[in-house]
């Protein structure tokens, strides 16, 4: 992770500030609450995948993001090969062969793998052939040596082989031109594999978005320093930039800043123009310390929701400047991090360049109860495992972050709802 300083301004800044010295350009915040559906197709909307590209060795391509699709230049095996220690031999040769009648056959030449082509086999001759050998022509079968004496110069083979058997056939696994990795997919250790077996030593990804992440609130304070009296540590920041390391973002670190409007303006426009995306947490609600909404005011661009209709959503706001987006998050860990894993892990995925990232949703079957008072629409963190899942106690506090510690999923309550009950069949989403 990146620790960035003041740069000199970039020209996102400097035009925006020419236009917030002029009061009748100042624009004001507009936007209202939208469900957590729009939202998300708001925010995906106003992304698009990077259009950069950079290579990148197989041994570092385990979780990257194809940039362009792999095809096959080469069949898998690229020969006809045994896929046996035995012997390579025409099937009517062996034909009422059996273990008190041995067809025998002399063994005309021994076959390695790697060892090239052989001369081709002729009628009533035998290949001692190794796995992975190249089966000479003339051969149409192979008879493991565990059905024969195993004889170097001539063999005696116990059993009637048939046609074509133990015979891996050129292009079986993979076929010339068949597409082996897709654009947009993520790459696991078979997609390495596959286009090690092509001979490719790098492979094109997507450029790693940069993602920096801001924390707002002068009660905030660093890790190495001492906690002085009403100050608390700076949880969301960490918690996020761990998260976005997770899902293959280029995670960067943004100083703070003095909590004051301009000199938030001026630090949120320096890292819209140094990076790719920027997310920002605390200072989002209406008391006279939080100065976000003022911000965003001033700082224009284009808002696309400003709060979810949601418990725990009220105050998350994205918006577009120029190309870049801005996610404004509250400043409560647990709301952070449940708001990022529902609207900026979806987006960030897309802008990676993965051509499926929307959250996937799957019904489950409650194991326990769960009173939901508020009248609010509320999605709470839970552990699902197979269908049954579990909401841990802890979820009734939107402040308890150890209920986050050991969940893979959302639990999507509907405002019509009050509970949810021991048995009840219930929506998930996974995150």
């Amino acid at each position: 992770m990146e620790k960035r300083t003041m740069h000199p301004p970039h020209p996102i800044v400097a035009a925006t500030f020419a236009a917030m010295r002029r009061p009748s350009l100042m624009p004001k915040m507009a936007g209202k609450q939208v469900t957590l559906e729009h939202a998300q197709e708001l925010l995906c909307d106003a992304v698009s995948p990077m259009a950069e590209s950079e290579s990148c060795s197989l041994l570092e391509a385990m979780d990257r993001i194809a940039f362009e699709d792999i095809h096959a230049d080469l069949p898998i095996p690229s020969f006809d090969s045994s896929p046996v220690d035995g012997y390579a031999l025409r099937h009517e040769d062996s034909k009422g062969a059996c273990p008190e009648h041995p067809a025998r056959l002399p063994v005309t030449r021994l076959v390695f793998a790697g060892g090239g082509a052989p001369l081709p086999l002729g009628p009533g001759e035998a290949a001692r052939v190794m796995t992975g050998a190249m089966i000479p022509q003339g051969a149409d079968c192979v008879i493991r040596q565990e059905d024969t004496d195993r004889g170097e110069k001539f063999v005696s083979v116990y059993k009637q082989a048939r046609w074509q058997e133990n015979f891996s056939f050129c292009g079986e696994n993979i076929r010339k031109g068949q597409l082996l990795v897709s654009r947009g997919q993520q790459l696991n250790f078979a997609h390495v594999g596959l286009a090690a077996g092509q001979g490719h030593a790098e492979i094109q990804v997507f450029r790693r978005p940069r993602v920096a992440v801001m924390a707002c609130g002068d009660e905030l304070t660093q890790q190495n320093d001492v906690l002085l009296t009403g100050k608390i540590y700076d949880i969301s920041t960490l918690m996020l930039l761990s998260k976005l390391k997770s899902i293959g973002m280029y995670p960067v670190i943004a100083e703070n800043t003095a909590d004051n409007v301009p000199a938030l303006c001026e630090r949120i426009l320096a890292l819209l123009g140094d990076n790719d995306f920027v997310i920002t947490t605390g200072g989002t609600s209406e008391g006279q310390h939080d100065f976000m909404p003022a911000v965003l005011d001033k700082i224009g661009g284009t808002c696309l929701f400003r709060g979810l209709a949601m418990h725990s959503s009220k105050q998350v706001t994205a918006m577009r400047i120029g190309e870049k987006i801005l996610l404004c998050l509250s400043g409560n860990p647990f709301s952070a991090a449940a708001n990022f894993a529902l609207l900026g892990k979806p987006a960030l995925c897309k802008l990676a360049g993965h051509s499926q990232f929307f959250l996937q949703r799957q019904k489950g079957i409650a194991r326990n109860f769960f009173h939901k008072p508020s009248p609010l629409r509320r999605l709470v963190p839970a552990k699902i495992t197979g269908q049954d899942v579990s909401i841990p106690p802890q979820a009734y506090a939107t402040a308890m972050l150890t209920s986050l510690t050991e969940c893979n999923c959302m639990v999507d309550i509907l405002p019509s709802a009050k509970s949810v009950k021991l048995g009840d069949t219930i929506d998930v989403i996974l995150c």
